[in-house]
């Protein structure tokens, strides 16, 4: 007789189908129920079999509990259309998960200094054999860009218990008609902009730019910098004229601070002396070396993009503060700017590390989707934005669940279990997720509405 674990709770597959029906409960009749058929048949592992297609991965969930073909291939349908046709929004999504995760009280956001921790990132899902997706982002494997659908997206960071987890705040959608990356990052400043508060602070990735943060008005932000980066020991200042010939001066001009010693060619240009050293102990007891160049200024190369005057003349006169983390583990120092200058340079060390919980949701949206890489088969134009858009809304809830959920052990090998998304993944392909019991089709009369290839021809006509 088969014996079943009496550790691993029985109703966890329940309480996480809950979860799903109070994600969509405030959407419209019929398409809450198409959308929770969707990610029920995604959470149980039916999209990574069936290769990121949807009706295959949704029919072979349903068949579980409905045994008659029509009705499983009408449902089928239902779920499908739900995506592209669906009446729904995606701030509403996001503002029921940001409630779920309230109403629960087991994650805390992270403070430092005062300040919540708002990591801020770009992904895309790549779409290479779709013809109609103009927009790029770069493949590692193919050594090139290829076509993507791109995505902004911003989280908090918290934690629940011991581990950290950030959840999914902000989804900028990326517009797949042309292939505009410096026009994504403006929506995305743009939105961040809007939700950054005086008591957050936005972190950013080196593929961002401090100057660009600042323009779009998140000064409350702190950005890793390039390693050849330089700034003006003061605010840029048009030289006097020392000869009646030629031109007048009309370039502002500073002395250049330099962070990091690098090699030009033959010459070997030397860093600037730091203003201030410090020396820390991480969690592990090793030493940490900071450096600190404060106050520095933009150079005028880097306001060329600003066009408003009055706006490049603050621009020129705010301060920031540059910090140079040397750690011994590494080869390179990481380089971070910002325009906080309250910000000391001991919190910085805690500051940035709590951005890398960000990347983790598109890392969980694209294994419940297709087992990692993001493939997926939808080629309307609705729903190639939508299907990824969610698997990254749901992917967040899927990992707080998994963070408050018991933590469930893979096999006998498994003597540490931890509160994973993996774990709880395994757990309910095994034992699937029921179907929802709250939510119904609409009454609507379908009866008389073609199907199929004549569906189609008739739309064409």
């Amino acid at each position: 007789m088969k014996k079943t674990n009496t550790n691993t709770p029985k109703d966890i597959n329940y309480q996480v189908q809950a979860a799903i029906e109070q994600m969509v409960a405030t959407l419209p009749k019929g398409t809450d129920l198409g959308l929770c058929d969707v990610i029920s048949a995604m959470f149980s592992g039916y999209f990574v079999e069936s290769g990121g297609s949807i009706m295959p991965a949704v029919d072979q969930y349903l068949n579980a509990y409905v045994r008659q073909e029509p009705e499983r291939a009408a449902r089928s349908r239902r779920a499908a259309k739900a995506i592209t046709y669906g009446q729904y929004n995606l701030e509403e999504l996001l503002g029921a998960l940001k409630e779920i995760v309230a109403a629960h009280g087991y994650w805390k956001p992270t403070v430092v200094q005062g300040y919540q921790l708002k990591p801020v990132d770009m992904t895309a899902y790549k779409r290479s054999s779709v013809k109609a997706v103009k927009s790029k982002t770069y493949d590692s494997g193919a050594g090139k860009a290829v076509a993507g659908v791109p995505f902004g997206i911003m989280g908090t960071t918290g934690r629940v218990g011991e581990q950290r987890l950030a959840i999914l705040e902000v989804l900028v959608c990326g517009d797949t008609s042309q292939n505009a990356p410096a026009a994504e990052m403006e929506k995305v400043y743009k939105q961040v902009a809007k939700r950054v508060a005086a008591t957050d602070l936005a972190l950013f990735d080196a593929g961002f730019s401090l100057v660009d943060a600042v323009r779009h008005g998140i000064h409350n932000s702190v950005v890793r910098l390039a390693k050849n980066c330089t700034f003006g020991k003061t605010p840029g200042k048009i030289p006097l004229r020392t000869s009646h010939q030629g031109r007048c001066p009309s370039r502002h001009q500073a002395e250049v601070i330099r962070p990091l010693a690098r090699q030009h060619g033959d010459n070997l240009l030397t860093k600037t002396e730091p203003t201030e050293t410090h020396t820390v102990m991480d969690e592990a007891a090793v030493p940490i070396v900071l450096e600190v160049w404060a106050p520095v200024y933009f150079l005028e190369r880097q306001l060329d993009r600003v066009e408003n005057d009055a706006f490049k003349r603050r621009l020129r006169q705010l301060p920031l503060k540059v910090i140079a983390i040397h750690h011994p583990n590494f080869d390179d120092p990481l380089l971070l700017g910002t325009p906080v200058l309250a910000l000391t340079a001991q919190s910085l060390p805690l500051i940035y590390p709590q951005r890398w919980p960000i990347e983790g949701i598109p890392q969980t949206a694209k294994f419940i989707l297709s087992g990692g890489g993001g493939r997926h088969y939808v080629h309307h134009p609705t729903a190639i934005t939508r299907l990824p858009a969610l698997t990254l809304i749901f992917g967040s809830l899927l990992k707080y669940l998994a963070a408050i959920l018991p933590p469930i052990r893979s096999g006998f090998w498994d003597r540490a279990a931890k509160p994973t998304y993996g774990r709880l993944l395994r757990y309910l392909k095994k034992v699937g997720l029921p179907l929802s019991s709250q939510l119904s089709k609409k009454a609507s009369v379908t009866a008389h509405l073609p199907l199929g290839y004549e569906a189609i021809r008739l739309a064409r006509a």
